[in-house]
């Protein structure tokens, strides 16, 4: 029994509370993205919208608070075409512990290095819906038509 508390212990101290910060340098500028909160930040100034668009220009971004009441958003696509999505948090929610999935979906960010995959960049195949789910069971939902 104290094998398994122990061994639950570690697991939620090095693996279940991490959080990750990728800094990104696009051009001359040094932006972060907070991977729990969705957001992009430059000097400590959280991005909006436009700016955001101005880094990604090949991204169609689309706001957590374009999410219906059932945290469904519906997304045209062709059954041959890949559509790359950037989610951008405009609330005050969090992200922790939430991924991608299916895992074709998610997007390896690289400048220069291979940094890893910034949750927020999605690549949308054919008509498959795109989920970003937390073990816990809550679930956000890109439904493509």
């Amino acid at each position: 029994m104290k094998k398994i508390l122990f061994c639950l212990g570690l697991f939620i101290l090095l693996g279940g509370v991490a959080s990750a910060d990728y800094n990104l340098n696009i051009g001359a500028r040094n932006i972060t993205f907070v991977d729990d909160e969705f957001k992009f930040y430059e000097n400590s100034t959280c991005l909006t919208k436009e700016q955001v668009q101005e880094l990604f220009p090949d991204y169609e971004i689309v706001l957590i608070s374009s999410f219906n009441f059932d945290k469904k958003y519906t997304l045209q696509n062709s059954s041959f075409r890949t559509k790359k999505i950037l989610l951008l948090n405009d609330t005050n929610r969090t992200f922790h512990g939430f991924e991608i999935y299916p895992n074709a979906s998610r997007v390896e960010y690289k400048k220069g290095e291979k940094i890893g995959a910034l949750k927020a960049l999605i690549t949308v195949h054919g008509k498959k819906n795109v989920r970003l789910k937390h073990f816990g069971g809550d679930e956000f939902e890109i439904v493509v038509k």
